[in-house]
């Protein structure tokens, strides 16, 4: 049995039946401000003849909190301090009996300094020290009596900061990073605990460190940190959800755990896990978490920055949001990328429609939950369901994937992979099915075209051509890019007074770098009162194939 409790930032509280264990202590929120005589909740909840352990990783701020080297004036049991060389620097007068601090302080031979690679071992547990890429240690502590092992990172991370460093920079991050984990992997292959940092302050790739310690690590159970620094509330709130949403990638690599209020605790016995409040009352019943859930469901805030001009959450960034729950769902059900028989197949599109009543708005939160409706041989059909922050729907999306060997770039068969009929959900989706496509041609080549079987264009065409970024890990046009181009092909004036209510697309074949493209536009002459439906086609501009059928219907605001 063992439980964890999160502080605050990268402080938790770790318990098992034979001792306690607290990381980083920088502040504890749930609290009044406590002098000498005082102790936050946490500590004073803990039976005072209950062995404690105290770790400091390093001397920042936001890790050190020089309170902690009093506490063992109220124990009754032995208190342990295991600290960090720069941290013995920084709290010399608390450590050393010439100095003239005349507050309570450790003895010596409570106070343990490790360096990269030093052990510490007594009869409960093991501490393995291990460096970090800004400073002070990251440890690893192996509970001997439980078999329990916990990894603890301190500031260990991919400080990358893509959006503001240097190519060189950059790498020597991620150098420097993988040194680290090389270092580790030579003691430790997986963790029953981990605490690491996933802060979205790094920007672009701010869940890399994260991603690259699970892979190289088996973590059974992850606990994100470091998340509590935003300078005003609604920062706390996008750093928290950045930190959640990690979560989608975890998936299928462990437990991820997200504890982000005070007091929140996470109890493990006998295999059964439960969450607590801060005042230690369960929130949910002791269970099992199913192998595979055949539904899944993630929660999402919408900031300025995921709006367009309407201040909605855009389109294209809609269906980014719906690659992400679709990939974490697979990765789940053991059906992802990375279950895939080889290292050149992956999912993409044939089809995604998108049906919404409302466009979830500025500082709103929303979810998507999605399940599979049918599989076969070929494709299979995934269904969605975007609702507001209550759980009310606001729209369906239905989409076709298949899986695309990248060497031969065709189809590849369904039947290589571990599907069960009962990943199948009979949850009923209202949205309908996307209708045959009609073809779209210049006025030039009505002669081509068959009664019936075709549109001409209405507007002359636009020309575009993909570069870099407009490409995916495929190396083929992204489909946020092609709703980027198809938005565009809307003014400003016709986005202020309509919004999509339905959105069609059919890819027809997949293009890549330096391919030159015509959008065609037809305004359809059958549409429904109050709405204004437009076709759309992407061609070669070279042989005039198709690649990618639209079919948009916008409705009043």
């Amino acid at each position: 049995m063992f439980e964890i409790t999160y502080i605050h930032h990268d402080c938790f509280l770790l318990r098992t039946d034979r001792c306690a264990v607290v990381f980083d202590f920088w502040k504890d929120p749930q609290s009044v401000q406590y002098g000498q005589e005082a102790l936050p909740e946490f500590i004073r909840r803990l039976p005072v003849e209950l062995p404690l352990y105290i770790f400091v990783s390093h001397f920042h701020k936001d890790h050190l909190n020089p309170d902690v080297f009093k506490w063992h004036i109220h124990r009754d049991a032995p208190v342990r301090y295991i600290i960090s060389k720069d941290v013995e620097r920084h709290v010399r007068y608390l450590l050393k009996k010439d100095s003239c601090y005349s507050g309570p302080r450790p003895e010596p031979d409570q106070v343990t300094v490790l360096n990269k690679g030093d052990v510490f071992s007594d009869p409960i547990l093991r501490v393995n020290a291990f460096g970090s890429t800004d400073i002070g240690n990251s440890y690893a502590v192996t509970f001997l009596a439980d078999g329990l092992t916990a990894f603890h990172a301190g500031d260990l991370n991919c400080w990358t900061w893509r959006d503001e460093s240097e190519e060189d920079e950059i790498r020597a991050a991620e150098d420097a990073y993988e040194s680290e984990l090389t270092f580790i992997s030579k003691e430790f292959s997986s963790f029953d605990v981990a605490m690491f940092p996933v802060d979205s302050r790094i920007g672009t790739g701010y869940f890399e460190g994260a991603m690259k310690f699970i892979r190289r690590f088996e973590v059974k159970r992850f606990f994100p940190m470091h998340f509590a620094m935003g300078e005003t509330e609604a920062e706390s709130v996008r750093l928290r959800s950045d930190a959640l949403a990690f979560s989608r990638y975890a998936l299928g690599r462990g437990e991820y755990i997200g504890l982000t209020s005070p007091y929140e605790t996470y109890v493990c016995m006998d295999d059964k896990d439960s969450h607590k409040d801060a005042f230690g009352e369960k929130m949910e019943g002791d269970s099992v978490i199913p192998d595979v859930p055949i539904e899944f469901t993630e929660s999402y805030f919408v900031s300025a920055g995921d709006t367009d001009a309407e201040q909605e959450l855009s389109i294209s960034l809609l269906i980014t949001r719906l690659i992400e729950v679709a990939t974490a769902h697979a990765n789940a059900m053991h059906l992802g990328n990375a279950d895939m028989p080889n290292a050149h197949t992956g999912w993409v599109f044939s089809r995604l429609a998108i049906e919404m009543e409302r466009i979830p708005r500025v500082d709103t939160y929303f979810n998507i939950t999605t399940w599979l409706e049918s599989w076969n041989r070929r494709f299979t059909e995934r269904v969605f369901c975007i609702s507001d922050s209550q759980g009310h729907p606001l729209g369906y999306a239905r989409s076709i994937w298949m899986v695309m060997d990248t060497k031969a770039r065709a189809n590849f068969p369904l039947t290589s992979l571990n599907f069960k009929p009962e990943y199948i959900s009979d949850r009923v989706c209202p949205m309908e099915r996307q209708a045959r496509h009609k073809t779209i041609l210049l006025p030039g080549e009505e002669a081509s075209a068959k009664e019936g079987r075709a549109h001409i264009a209405s507007v002359p065409p636009t020309q575009y051509t993909f570069r870099y970024s407009d490409l995916d890990a495929y190396r083929h046009v992204n489909t946020v890019k092609y709703m980027q181009l198809l938005a565009n092909q809307y003014s400003l004036a016709e986005h202020d007074a309509l919004h999509a209510r339905r959105i069609e697309l059919s890819f027809l074949h997949e293009v890549g770098y330096g391919t030159e493209v015509e959008i065609l536009r037809y305004e359809a002459k059958d549409d429904e009162p109050g709405e204004h439906t437009s076709a759309f086609l992407i061609r070669k501009a070279s042989d005039k194939s198709g690649v990618l059928y639209a079919r948009i219907t916008m409705v009043a605001r």
